[in-house]
């Protein structure tokens, strides 16, 4: 992991080389069009390469960082949600309710590599104690990959945040996302929306929403016993 980390970090710099390397030809290019004299038609024309080159190159490397590539849910009852690039850095965070919203009011997460990120936002739930005894922690991921669905978990479950208050990971469809996204809900809490629906088809997104990740799990296990003794009574 701390290989593909470092040569995803070795890329950026690459990205910051070559702009740094694009500006000097650049300005290379311009004291040899100051210190000759050229043709106009040709001065222009070396002006727009110039130009169209460092453009080029500013945007590729700004889309590079800024492209959504993955994302991490952290319910509890606050519900907030990062947004990661590919080097798993925080591109953004989003409080999906009233309680999201104080857990993320007056730190700074974006630009931070996701497990700090992680670690920051559960010391400010800790301190304004809505990680109770009885709140269950939920870091769910959706990736491109299940080998980097793997990864990002593997991180959350041994960074502070998640081992000091028994958090624990699981893994959705990078499918899902959108159309969590379009009910107001985290991926999280779309994702244990999905699974009480199976048991229970009078259950809405809306209910979903004011319910902390306890009382859905409380409830699809609720249904799972009850199915259960159902089918042993019949056997």
């Amino acid at each position: 992991m701390e290989n593909r980390i470092r040569k995803a970090f070795d890329t950026v710099k690459a990205d910051d080389e070559l702009k740094e390397s694009a500006a000097s030809f650049l300005q290379s290019e311009r004291q040899k069009i100051a210190a000759h004299k050229v043709r106009p038609a040709v001065r222009k024309t070396a002006a727009a390469v110039c130009a169209a080159l460092m453009l080029a190159v500013s945007i590729g490397g700004y889309s590079y960082i800024q492209t959504p590539v993955s994302y991490v849910s952290i319910d509890v009852n606050p519900s907030v949600e990062l947004t990661l690039n590919r080097v798993d850095r925080v591109i953004s965070a989003t409080a999906f309710n009233g309680d999201g919203e104080a857990v993320l009011e007056g730190i700074q997460v974006k630009g931070k590599q996701y497990t700090d990120a992680i670690d920051q936002i559960m010391e400010n739930a800790d301190r304004k104690d809505y990680l109770t005894d009885n709140a269950e922690l939920v870091f769910t991921v959706a990736a491109g990959s299940r080998d980097k669905e793997s990864e990002l978990r593997a991180g959350i479950e041994n960074c502070h945040g998640c081992k000091e208050h028994g958090g624990h990971s699981a893994g959705t469809e990078m499918e899902i996302v959108s159309e969590a996204h379009g009910h107001g809900i985290s991926i999280g809490k779309y994702s244990a929306y999905l699974q009480l629906a199976k048991y229970d088809d009078s259950v809405t997104v809306e209910d979903c929403h004011e319910m902390s990740m306890s009382e859905i799990h409380r409830r699809i296990s609720e249904h799972k016993h009850r199915g259960s003794h159902h089918n042993e009574e019949h056997d």
